[in-house]
């Protein structure tokens, strides 16, 4: 790896750790757990099917615990990001949903601190991470060998 990507690998570091404090200790996966109970009855509450609100229940704290797990490893950390980035972007829609369609009355499923924000503050915190989310997964598919522009080194040996 060229001495020159080290800032952006720097910087891929402090990103993914940021997003894997989302998912873990800023209590996004783990409050859902501990606060089980108040998660279950916050999902409910969603202007969603009661089918869908009881799997998201018992499936999204496990797949942002997951996920973040995904982040520590090089060798899941790209699959890590786009999951990241397409939760951000499916939590970043639906809080615009309920932002801008006057269900700002709805209980918040989101664990830990996110639970204290409004719908407006969400608005802003959610578009930024999700930002966050899209810019550190495309610098790691730029800098990161074979997650940027594929080339197949075996393939152009065997044509000579």
């Amino acid at each position: 790896m060229a001495a020159n990507h080290l800032p952006l690998l720097s910087r891929i570091f402090i990103l993914s750790s940021l997003l894997i404090l989302l998912f873990v200790l800023v209590y996004t996966g783990l409050s859902k757990g501990i606060n089980f109970g108040h998660f279950s009855r916050s999902m409910h509450s969603q202007p969603i099917p009661d089918w869908m609100a009881t799997g998201l229940t018992y499936l999204l704290p496990p797949i942002e615990i997951i996920t973040a797990l995904m982040l520590c490893t090089n060798r899941y950390r790209i699959m890590g990001l786009w999951i990241t980035t397409l939760f951000m972007f499916l939590f970043t829609a639906y809080v615009f949903m309920i932002r801008f369609t006057a269900l700002e009355n709805t209980t918040c499923p989101c664990g830990g601190l996110f639970s204290q924000l409004n719908w407006n503050q969400h608005t802003w915190i959610n578009s930024a991470l999700f930002i966050l989310s899209l810019t550190t997964t495309f610098t790691y598919h730029k800098i990161i060998p074979g997650h940027g522009k594929r080339r197949n080194a075996d393939a152009s040996d065997q044509t000579k």
